[in-house]
């Protein structure tokens, strides 16, 4: 009787420490459920290759959560001029029509497509590099967005990082 006495003051205090430790969790491993949907979110983003003294610098949209194909878009790619020299655009056959209204230091350039526009190429623009470095700061920014269906999706764009994707 004395040793079940021992076990129980031994197992109570054991099952308390399991269950404060099993209900503590630390912020930064938090992960999503799987059955959770994704937040929607869009993301506008550069990816620049290189080529001697010319870059092709090209606009891409990450897209997370429930967000349909993408029919409209309207934005402003923004660059260090002196850096840059803008050299024309990229052609990319893929169907969507695209508008572009180049300025000094930025390009503006809208697109649509009744099947949806490709979010890996949005569009793509030539330059003349006089600093390589300065394609660590072209900067896209979304003015509009709308899905196939008409939906506004502005509401769910996010900043994009001044760096582009490598």
């Amino acid at each position: 009787m004395m040793m079940s006495l021992k076990r129980r003051l031994i197992a109570v205090p054991a099952a308390a420490l399991a269950f404060a430790v099993s209900s503590c969790h630390d912020a930064n491993s938090v992960m999503q459920s799987v059955g959770q949907p994704v937040p929607r979110s869009i993301t506008p983003r550069t990816t620049a290759t290189t080529a001697g003294p010319t870059a092709v610098v090209t606009l891409v949209l990450d897209v997370r959560g429930d967000v349909g194909k993408i029919g409209s878009y309207t934005g402003r790619l923004r660059y260090d001029a002196v850096a840059l020299i803008y050299d024309g655009e990229s052609e990319i056959s893929d169907g969507t029509l695209r508008a572009t209204n180049p300025g000094i230091g930025e390009i503006r350039v809208a697109g649509a497509s009744a099947a949806g526009v490709d979010l890996a190429r949005l569009a793509a623009f030539r330059f003349i590099v006089k600093d390589p470095a300065a394609l660590q700061f072209v900067q896209f920014d979304l003015e509009e967005v709308h899905e196939l269906s008409h939906v506004n999706l502005q509401p769910n764009v996010v900043r994009s990082a001044s760096r582009p994707l490598k």
